[in-house]
C-alpha cells in the first residue's frame, strides 16, 4: 500500500554522501517501486552534485509537501532549506548544522500534521553538530525526543526485508 502523503527525506551532513543517497534514490524510484518522496534540502547543492556526476536528474523546487506527489514524476522534488555554510566534500562547516537540525525538525513536524507520511534521514556527521550543542548521541535518540510519547526505532531496510533493532 503507497502512503496517502510523501515521505520526507532530511538532508544529512551537506558535505557528506546524503545528497547523492537522494539523487540515486530518485533516479531509480520506479525500478526500486518507490513512493513520492521530497528532499529538505538546498536545492542548489543538489543541482551541483547532479551537475558534477552528470546526472540528468531535475531539481523541482516545491513550495509545501503536498506539492511533492504531483512533481515527483518529472523531478526531484526539493522544499528548500538553503544552507548558510560552505559545501566541500568531506568537510563538514560547522555553519550548517543548524540547517540540518532545523531540517530533522521539519520532516518530523511534516509527519506530525500529516503532510508527509514518514520521515527517512540521510547521514549526519555527529562531531559537526555536538560544536554546534546538538545534546544528542544521534538520529534516534533525537528523534525520541520530538516524538514525545511514540517510541522511534531505528529500521535498516532493503527490498523485501526490514529489519528493527531490538537493541
Amino acid at each position: 500500500m503507497e502512503p496517502t502523503a510523501p515521505i520526507a527525506l532530511t538532508m544529512g551532513e551537506p558535505a557528506g554522501i546524503g545528497g547523492e543517497i537522494t539523487l540515486k534514490a530518485w533516479a531509480q524510484r520506479a525500478e526500486l517501486g518507490l513512493p513520492a518522496f521530497f528532499a529538505i534540502d538546498d536545492p542548489k547543492r543538489l543541482e551541483r552534485i547532479s551537475q558534477t556526476f552528470n546526472w540528468p536528474i531535475e531539481i523541482t523546487r516545491i513550495s509545501a509537501p503536498q506539492d511533492a506527489t504531483e512533481a515527483f514524476s518529472r523531478g526531484l522534488p526539493v522544499l528548500e532549506h538553503a544552507l548558510p555554510g560552505s559545501i566541500t566534500p568531506g568537510q563538514p562547516d560547522p555553519k550548517n548544522a543548524k540547517s540540518v537540525i532545523a531540517a530533522i525538525d521539519a520532516a518530523v513536524s511534516y509527519v506530525q500534521s500529516g503532510a508527509a507520511s514518514a520521515v527517512v534521514t540521510n547521514p549526519i556527521h555527529k562531531h559537526t553538530l555536538y560544536k554546534a550543542g546538538f545534546e544528542y548521541p544521534g538520529h534516534t535518540e533525537y528523534l525520541a525526543a520530538l516524538a514525545g510519547e511514540y517510541r522511534p526505532v531505528m529500521m535498516l531496510a532493503r527490498l523485501g526485508m526490514h529489519t528493527a533493532l531490538a537493541t
